[in-house]
């Protein structure tokens, strides 16, 4: 209980002090009366992200499901922390000589040509962050609703399926972003031909934030298999993790070949791999001749039971 509480304390510290980030910031960019579209528009990420940072300052409270008080939760809010924080002083510089009232010519132009991937990189960090939180919150809300008995078999059914399709829109949203994140690592070039100090500072800046960002992203990509697992458990009682076939190899896991009353077996599975041409397979499996499993033809096949 006091480890639970120590989490939930923890938890509920950073979301407090990603609420007042988020704030400052927002604060900061309104009182740019001429500020560029490219900058105000992040208001629309931060006003988007702070009510949830809010929701899950409550949850943490109230709920002490592993979940929400998991280290991806935390990593998650940590880093919108860091980067509204680091966000705030690069526009502080950005705008050095300009006033709240006007905006300095020269800084709109070094904005407009030189800071767009960095702000990008910016709301893409938020973004993750506010998915992040979606995901932990809705699913911890739906587990607890239906654990607590207040809902009929029918509806609690329905409900995980639709949980467990948002996840795996989500999950493909995560994956078409590190694909994004991958082509900028790869398109951002090692250095001018003849930098100025100013332009390498910037670049070294963005290579730090887009590694962040694929950080934040893969923190993202977690927090969505633990809850599409979580939520496949309790719909089935089976609780399945990073199943895996290279090469020519087939992995199985799961029910095969099961009816009746073998399918209310529960199953923790954890990693099953097939390397090489191997096979691997775990789970309840029945009337199954192992020899059958070999891919003819160097043929890969996936099965998830």
């Amino acid at each position: 209980m006091a480890d639970g509480l120590g989490a939930a304390a923890s938890v509920v510290g950073i979301a407090g002090a990603a609420v007042q980030s988020v704030q400052f910031l927002s604060a900061t960019i309104d009182n740019i009366k001429d500020a560029p579209d490219t900058i105000r528009n992040i208001n629309l990420d931060l006003r988007a992200v702070e009510p949830v940072l809010r929701k899950l300052d409550t949850a943490s409270q109230s709920d002490g499901s592993q979940i929400v008080l998991s280290a991806e939760v935390k990593s998650a809010v940590e880093n919108c922390n860091r980067a509204c924080t680091g966000f705030q002083m690069l526009l502080s510089g950005w705008m050095k000589h300009s006033t709240e009232e006007k905006i300095f010519w020269a800084d709109r132009w070094r904005v407009g040509l030189f800071r767009q991937e960095r702000i990008k990189t910016f709301r893409a960090q938020l973004s993750d962050c506010k998915s992040t939180l979606n995901v932990t919150l809705q699913t911890a809300h739906i587990l607890t609703s239906i654990q607590q008995g207040y809902f009929m078999n029918e509806m609690k059914d329905m409900m995980l399926r639709q949980n467990e399709a948002a996840i795996h829109r989500e999950i493909h949203r995560a994956e078409s972003e590190r694909s994004a994140i991958e082509n900028s690592l790869q398109q951002l070039p090692v250095s001018s031909t003849q930098p100025s100090e100013e332009a390498e500072l910037s670049r070294q800046e963005l290579l730090q934030e887009i590694q962040k960002q694929k950080a934040s992203n893969d923190s993202f990509r977690r927090i969505c298999e633990e809850a599409l697992s979580r939520t496949v458990y309790e719909r089935t009682g089976q609780k399945i993790k990073g199943v895996r076939a290279t090469d020519d190899s087939t992995a199985l896991a799961g029910f095969v070949n099961i009816t009746g009353e073998g399918l209310k077996i529960n199953q923790d599975i954890s990693d099953v791999t097939a390397d090489k041409r191997s096979f691997a397979a775990a789970g309840v499996i029945m009337n199954m001749d192992f020899k059958d499993l070999r891919p003819p033809n160097r043929l890969s096949n996936n099965t998830t039971g």
